[in-house]
């Protein structure tokens, strides 16, 4: 009867030293430390542009809101209460023709864009620091 060779390397192969299996362990965990902190300087990066955009999608909106003629037609609940009640229907119209919509849709994007990344920036901060990670970020 042949002996099953892979069972005889196993039987004869050395034992490894004991400190190995804490430095791989160790080599693991500093790993997860860099991939983390990459993470979360990615997530800064794209939060702190995120929010710029923001900045400047509610500047633009407010500008677009200024030409488009919204403001003056919504000034008029404040200026002339009873003239705008009076012609509601059509103030609306004028209202709703004037509202500039792909400046707020973008408006609404970024801001959900800076939510987004400050929920994951929280997030991967938070495991941060459940794990006790906390080495220099740029190591």
């Amino acid at each position: 009867m042949q002996k099953d060779r892979s069972t005889t390397i196993l039987k004869e192969a050395p034992e490894p030293p004991s400190y190995l299996a804490a430095k791989i362990l160790r080599s693991i965990e500093q790993e997860e430390q860099r991939k983390l902190h990459r993470q979360i300087a990615v997530s800064v990066a794209f939060l702190v542009a995120s929010v710029g955009s923001t900045v400047a999608s509610l500047m633009s909106m407010g500008a677009e809101l200024s030409h488009s003629g919204f403001l003056s037609f919504a000034s008029l609940f404040n200026s002339d209460f009873s003239f705008a009640i009076a012609n509601l229907r059509e103030l609306a119209m004028s209202l709703v023709e004037s509202f500039p919509a792909f400046s707020a849709a973008l408006c609404l994007a970024s801001i959900g864009v800076a939510i987004w990344f400050s929920a994951r920036l929280a997030h991967e901060a938070n495991v941060a620091r459940r794990n006790k990670f906390s080495a220099p970020l740029f190591s």
